[in-house]
């Protein structure tokens, strides 16, 4: 290779460096109160609430990985009133930023906090829970924005994790093909762990033992938050979240380690908005009430959607390439 064509192949590695860079398309930390800016869509069943403009820490719980210190974030609750139905609709609610829409392939990563309440005996320690303990954590994308996604009815295709990993199915993907949930075996989804359980390995690894419960919600709730997590429980940790659509292929990602993957070939979705959200499953009451309306919550910081580019290596050999193809033509000339 000439001196020319190694200073265009040096230009065209950094070239490709740069267009790599992906373009933020919304972004949003919460650190101002962003609640006019929001839509809120709650199913109804139960008290459900949501809270754009939350401080975190006086629960006693860290800074996210991306916040630089701030402890402002979104708090998501379903179900708190006390008094949840024994049957019928599952309590929940969705938020989504008014007025966003996305197409093509992009990515949606965020932090992710779940918090509830621990058992009587064993606190977090106890596999089945505080009374009421099991709720749902859900976030997904191409959603109109303006109803509420929930288990039990979806316009989008989103993600559902248990905090306390005490569900039968405490990892779950929905969509408008399957609102009641994927199961393991449906043609349209891929489950990384072949299991949505807890126990199964994948979730092991990915959630160990020894959360601990912050100290100032063992100071103020003393007779259910206390203890560590058992193995395959994802609440009371900091986890980066991603949602990333390619082509038809909705992938669901926690802390690098893949989850599951949908594949929405033929569903129609109802728009290309973003969602956050909570829902009871369990549909029972949580007690001690005013313990399980403090402690029971979803918390989402740091949220950006980024378009989605091609590798910086795929270009640059594209490049390289293109260079090796001009050096045989002037040999052959």
């Amino acid at each position: 290779m000439t001196l020319r064509n190694l200073a265009l192949a040096c230009g065209l590695c950094a070239l490709a460096g740069a267009s790599a860079q992906a373009a933020t398309l919304y972004s949003e930390n919460f650190d101002v109160n962003v609640t006019p800016n929001w839509t809120v869509n709650s199913n109804g069943a139960g008290t459900n609430a949501a809270n754009f403009f939350y401080d975190y820490s006086v629960m006693g719980i860290p800074s996210a990985p991306n916040s630089g210190g701030s402890t402002v974030g979104l708090k998501l609750q379903a179900n708190i009133s006390g008094t949840g139905p024994a049957s019928g609709i599952i309590p929940g609610i969705s938020v989504s930023p008014t007025g966003q829409s996305f197409s093509g392939d992009y990515k949606l990563q965020f932090d992710w906090w779940h918090n509830w309440i621990g058992g009587t005996t064993g606190g977090i320690a106890n596999t089945a829970g505080g009374s009421g303990s099991t709720q749902l954590s859900t976030y997904g994308i191409m959603s109109s924005g303006t109803v509420s996604n929930y288990a039990g009815a979806a316009d989008g295709t989103f993600f559902g994790a248990t905090g306390d990993g005490a569900s039968s199915a405490d990892f779950r993907a929905y969509s408008p093909a399957k609102t009641a949930g994927y199961v393991v075996g449906d043609a349209a989804v891929t489950y990384a762990a072949a299991s949505t359980n807890s126990s199964a390995a994948l979730y092991q690894t990915l959630f160990p033992a020894g959360a601990t419960v912050p100290a100032a919600q063992n100071t103020a709730f003393p007779t259910t938050q206390f203890g560590t997590s058992v193995a395959g429980a994802a609440g009371f940790r900091w986890h980066n979240v991603i949602v990333e659509k390619v082509g038809a292929i909705v992938t669901w990602t926690i802390d690098g380690t893949l989850v599951a993957t949908v594949n929405t070939t033929g569903i129609t979705m109802g728009g290309g908005n973003i969602l956050f959200g909570m829902a009871d499953t369990s549909l029972g009451a949580g007690t001690p009430a005013a313990t399980f309306a403090a402690v029971d919550f979803t918390l989402i910081d740091n949220v950006r959607v980024t378009d989605n580019v091609p590798e910086p290596t795929s270009l640059a050999l594209v490049g390289l390439a293109g260079l090796g193809l001009v050096a045989v033509r002037r040999r052959r000339a």
